[in-house]
């Protein structure tokens, strides 16, 4: 079963967006493999902040909020992922 997180969350609105019905359609979209795709997918990684950008921008959505939500989400310690949760809060208050 997918892991929704950020990226995932992502990934499906430029698919919609985009109309695109596959991953592998995706990932050629982002010039990414699809291995980075599946990945994503499945927990073990996060998109990279250039990927998260360009997805940001596919989609006409503010990137800082994006941006920090995918750090919380990668954060090793949970102190350090609440200050980014917070941050994305400020950020997206921010950009509407």
């Amino acid at each position: 079963m997918p892991l929704r997180n950020t990226t995932t969350d992502l990934m499906d609105e430029v698919k919609e967006a985009n109309g695109i019905s596959s991953d592998y359609r995706l990932a050629k979209l982002l010039d990414v493999q699809t291995t980075t795709i599946s990945n994503y997918r499945k927990g073990r990684s996060q998109a990279s902040d250039e990927i998260a950008l360009k997805m940001a921008e596919m989609i006409k959505r503010a990137p800082a909020p994006l941006l920090a939500q995918i750090a919380a989400e990668r954060a090793s310690s949970p102190e350090v992922a609440k200050v980014w949760r917070d941050a994305a809060k400020v950020l997206a208050r921010a950009s509407r």
